[in-house]
């Protein structure tokens, strides 16, 4: 009787002793946890505040760029405007424009810097050159004064009565009523003619025509030409499709991304050599 009552009692002493070590076991690996999260987060603290010091020192020199940036935009502007001053005194300018136009106030700026006088700004809707037919409408006008044919080819007779328009400083009856049509937009009436026309393209729009020839750019072009009227052709540098080389293939001076420094530089040294003596 009392060997078994030894037996149970070293039997239960000794499960007690392995639920002990089991227990301590087990609560050693919950500290050994908690301090590898302990050190992981300090570790993830100091990487962060790392990248939030390097952070603030990019800003800072990101700040310092930018200031001298629009120090040096400064000054090039300056130069860039007494370079230019009064390079083109004298010269008498008009503008005509193709599609939507987005350039004319800052290339009006930069042709009155330089001294230029800006006699007008002429915008053609695509309506005059694509899609309805207007020949009908403008019938009146489109008599030849001197022996009363109907002239045939519509777009030629308007690029004429454009340019002359341009060449006389006077808005011919068929241009005055473009305009009262809003087939052509111009700021202010012309008062004198001009001395060159600058042709603000839009690149191969394919509202101009299918064809080169019948294209209202070329043919103006080629008009202006043929009535004596020199003619510079830009493009900014975001028309897709540039129309440049067809209009160097027409022997007039063009620029290729008027909106930019070098672009404006190229117009004003073509412009200068047309400034009248």
């Amino acid at each position: 009787m009392h060997l078994k009552y030894y037996i149970i009692l070293l039997i239960g002493i000794f499960l007690a002793l392995g639920l002990g070590i089991l227990i301590g076991v087990t609560l050693e690996d919950n500290n050994v946890l908690e301090n590898q999260q302990e050190l992981i987060i300090r570790q993830i603290e100091s990487e962060f505040k790392a990248l939030r010091n390097e952070a603030d020192m990019l800003k800072k020199s990101l700040a310092v760029l930018e200031e001298q940036k629009a120090q040096a935009d400064s000054t090039c502007e300056y130069l860039f405007s007494r370079l230019i001053e009064d390079r083109l005194y004298g010269l008498t300018v008009s503008i005509i424009n193709f599609g939507q136009d987005t350039i004319s106030p800052d290339l009006i700026q930069l042709l009155k810097l330089a001294g230029a006088s800006v006699e007008s700004n002429i915008t053609v809707r695509a309506d005059l050159y694509a899609g309805q037919d207007w020949s009908a409408a403008l019938e009146a006008f489109l008599q030849d004064e001197q022996d009363g044919t109907e002239k045939s080819d519509f777009h030629s007779v308007v690029a004429d009565q454009l340019v002359s328009s341009l060449i006389e400083g006077a808005f011919t009856p068929l241009s005055a009523h473009l305009k009262e049509m809003r087939l052509i937009q111009a700021s202010g009436n012309l008062k004198k003619g001009s001395d060159v026309v600058i042709l603000n393209g839009n690149g191969r729009d394919g509202r101009l025509q299918t064809s080169k020839e019948n294209r209202f750019d070329i043919i103006l072009i080629q008009t202006a030409l043929d009535m004596g009227l020199p003619v510079v052709a830009v493009e900014t540098s975001s028309v897709e499709e540039s129309a440049i080389s067809e209009y160097e293939e027409l022997g007039v001076s063009t620029v290729r991304g008027i909106n930019t420094l070098d672009g404006k530089l190229a117009l004003i040294s073509i412009l200068e050599a047309n400034r009248p003596e």
